[in-house]
């Protein structure tokens, strides 16, 4: 295996920013194994009604529901992979600065290439009323919010560029970069 992979690659920016199409992009185009594992791989194990209700923007209301724990349990297995051995690309709109940093500390100790994608406001708005599986608004309210958390070793802009575009750049960022140091500078 190249040293110089990261174990994890973290796609963070807003929903409709294009990171889960650039993850499925980077998994065929990397030479090694990467597992895509969004916060959607979680979100996708919910009831069909509240999922349903997630994505329209609805109020969930069945007992024990908690979006905060949804989003803990995510990163505890985020560990787990790793230490099996599976290298991951990641995403989701990172905008809590106590979720960050329960996500850093869990994934401290791992090579980590961390990449801010961004997207024009406009065009994450278009994208997320043609996708029709997202509340409407949700990228207008990250927007200001997602890159206030973490440092970036990488950022790349989804409002042009297509996925198989974004993975070339992304991947000669990686191939061009031996430390990659963002981590260890959001947790400073």
């Amino acid at each position: 295996m190249n040293e110089q992979l990261p174990q994890i690659i973290l796609l963070n920016g807003t929903g409709s920013s294009g990171k889960t199409c650039i993850a499925k992009q980077l998994q065929e185009d990397l030479p090694y194994q990467f597992l895509n594992f969004s916060i959607d791989s979680v979100l996708y194990a919910l009831p069909e009604s509240d999922l349903e209700n997630m994505m329209k923007g609805a109020a969930i209301h069945r007992t024990g529901y908690d979006y905060a724990q949804l989003v803990e349990g995510y990163h505890r297995c985020l560990p787990s992979l790793l230490e099996a051995g599976c290298h991951l690309i990641i995403d989701n709109a990172w905008i809590d600065a106590l979720q960050v940093a329960q996500l850093f500390k869990l994934i401290k100790e791992y090579r980590c290439c961390l990449i801010a994608v961004n997207c024009d406001l406009t065009v994450a708005k278009a994208r997320e009323i043609k996708r029709g599986d997202r509340a409407i608004g949700l990228a207008e309210y990250e927007f200001p919010l997602v890159h206030n958390t973490m440092c970036y070793d990488f950022q790349v802009d989804s409002s042009e560029q297509n996925p198989q575009q974004l993975s070339q750049v992304i991947i000669n960022y990686i191939n061009e970069n031996r430390a990659f140091k963002a981590l260890s500078k959001t947790l400073q």
